[in-house]
């Protein structure tokens, strides 16, 4: 039997110490599959970034158990982490794309480190992940020159172009409007599904609820539902 991408057991993290020490996951159980969309709900403040950050190898471990595609994150180190990191694509809220690149040269940095490809090779993969986002006639334009549904867009081009083996998005939805929204994240899944990678959404945004394999809900630190969306 296949092990799930995602597998979390009893995850616990607080910040600070001592006086200080602000407990923000408590005992957090989660799995996901091969291909599942879950959308992480909650109000803000409920822990839902922190957990993302921890399942992206961003923050090290404190307790409980986590095995994120294959590799144990309890005591992972730092060199650990980041071969981890290469395998995740990474969505964020601010579409983190350099100005002075085109979009077809933002995507082609997320395949830097694979050494297999030449500069030719990954500016055309980059540019056919442009054009299955829809932007082939945009993909030597600048940031500045795309609206802000086309930066995303070339910010989910970006996370997925190197075949993540996990996709983990950040609140991807909410600089956008409804339309530019629900276009973004029905291409998430479009393009997550035909590669059966699995997606972890944090979202506030109820009008992209219909994506979703799973719907989980946070509360103070600890997972309070799942249910199937």
């Amino acid at each position: 039997m296949a092990l799930n991408p995602v597998e979390l057991r009893g995850v616990t993290f607080a910040y600070g110490e001592g006086e200080l020490r602000r407990e923000v996951l408590r005992q957090v159980d989660l799995s996901l599959g091969a291909g599942e969309i879950v959308l992480l709900t909650g109000p803000s403040g409920s822990g839902k970034t922190t957990l993302l950050t921890l399942i992206g190898a961003l923050r090290a471990m404190q307790d409980g158990k986590a095995r994120v595609l294959g590799q144990e994150l309890g005591g992972a180190g730092e060199a650990a982490r980041v071969r981890l990191r290469r395998r995740i694509g990474f969505i964020f809220q601010n579409h983190n794309l350099l100005g002075f690149l085109t979009a077809r040269q933002n995507v082609a940095l997320a395949l830097e480190m694979d050494g297999a490809l030449s500069e030719a090779q990954r500016m055309e993969r980059a540019g056919a992940m442009l054009a299955a986002v829809g932007l082939a006639d945009h993909a030597e334009k600048v940031p500045a020159k795309l609206s802000g549904g086309q930066r995303q867009r070339v910010a989910v081009a970006r996370a997925l172009v190197g075949e993540p083996g996990l996709v983990l998005a950040d609140e991807p939805t909410a600089a956008l409007d409804k339309q530019s929204g629900q276009e973004v994240v029905h291409l998430m899944r479009d393009l997550a599904k035909r590669q059966g990678t699995p997606i972890l959404l944090v979202t506030h945004d109820p009008r992209i609820l219909d994506i979703a394999d799973r719907v989980v809900a946070m509360e103070d630190g600890r997972i309070m539902q799942g249910a199937t969306a």
